[in-house]
């Protein structure tokens, strides 16, 4: 069955003319002459049909269909132009990642750490995305998606990077002269924070620490453990968070960790990818490098067997 779809050169040629409104501009970026632009113009409105472009004295206008088709179009030439000049890369070990990631853990784990990925390798660049909420399905444009939950996404493999060991943090203040919780009831008198993504972590706390089950005063729920830290930086109250994720405040001091265990709890933050990313040296620099990094935080780190850093040329 013949595709409907028009040549590669008639659609470079009107987005091109669309972004100038000039043939003669348009020409020169694409290296061609203006009668030639003109002609793939006329070539591409006789095979869909339309008009796209109207000629206003010297210069163009988009009609309304030009304008609608633009914009379907131009996403998905800017893609055929990343998957050419990623491949082409690839070939000789450079290449560009496209990286979904949950902001916290990207502000505060993976940013700090990237400038010594970068000295590693710099022939990999990294495409940040807009990061993936629930159970939204991993688009095909994005390489790696950072996720936080439980490590089940469909058509993906889900690594575990780190995050699963919590701890109980306060304000200095909080707990200067004061008792610390040390049983259920005392948790029932506190005032406790809670991230609405682990609804049941105070519970799983408590049984880890071989407390007894007991309802607990709700205080404010918060979407991120960013916001979650800084409500007990400010004295809110306590909160269970992810050990990497406040790490920093607790090595300053703003925070404290009047525990001195961290308890393993429910989920955490994978690393997701297409089985087939496996056969990409630039895919394969970058996850091993982050499982690494997370097992120096708890994680699990790279399977014995894919612990070899692909070397490039």
């Amino acid at each position: 069955m013949k595709r409907i779809c028009p040549s590669i050169h008639e659609l470079l040629a009107f987005e091109a003319v669309a972004r100038h409104l000039s043939v003669t501009l348009a020409a020169d970026e694409l290296c061609v002459t203006p009668s030639a632009v003109s002609r793939q113009i006329s070539g591409l409105e006789v095979f869909l049909g339309v008009e796209l472009l109207a000629r206003v004295g010297r210069s163009f206008v988009l009609t309304h269909a030009g304008r609608h088709y633009l914009q379907r179009i131009q996403p998905a030439l800017r893609m055929l132009e990343s998957a050419s000049s990623d491949l082409m890369s690839s070939q000789h070990g450079r290449g560009t990642l496209s990286v979904s990631c949950v902001p916290t853990f990207m502000t505060k784990w993976l940013i700090p750490r990237l400038p010594a990925f970068g000295e590693a390798y710099p022939q990999v660049m990294l495409a940040f995305h807009q990061h993936l909420s629930g159970r939204q399905a991993q688009p095909h444009d994005v390489d790696i998606a950072i996720r936080y939950g439980s490590g089940h996404w469909p058509g993906v493999v889900a690594e575990d990077i780190a995050g699963r060991h919590f701890v109980l943090i306060a304000a200095p203040e909080a707990v200067s002269g004061q008792k610390l919780p040390q049983s259920a009831q005392d948790l029932a008198d506190a005032r406790i924070l809670i991230h609405q993504g682990e609804p049941d972590a105070w519970a799983q706390w408590c049984r880890a620490r071989g407390l007894a089950a007991q309802p607990l005063r709700s205080g404010a729920r918060f979407e991120q453990y960013n916001s979650l830290i800084s409500a007990v930086e400010a004295g809110m109250g306590y909160a269970l968070v992810p050990r990497c994720l406040a790490a920093t405040e607790i090595a300053a001091g703003r925070v404290v960790e009047p525990f001195d265990s961290a308890e393993l709890l429910g989920q955490g933050h994978y690393l997701c990818y297409r089985e087939e990313q496996l056969e990409s040296p630039v895919f394969l620099a970058f996850r091993n490098w982050l499982l690494e990094e997370g097992h120096k935080c708890g994680g699990p780190g790279l399977p014995e067997q894919q612990n070899v850093i692909p070397e490039f040329e």
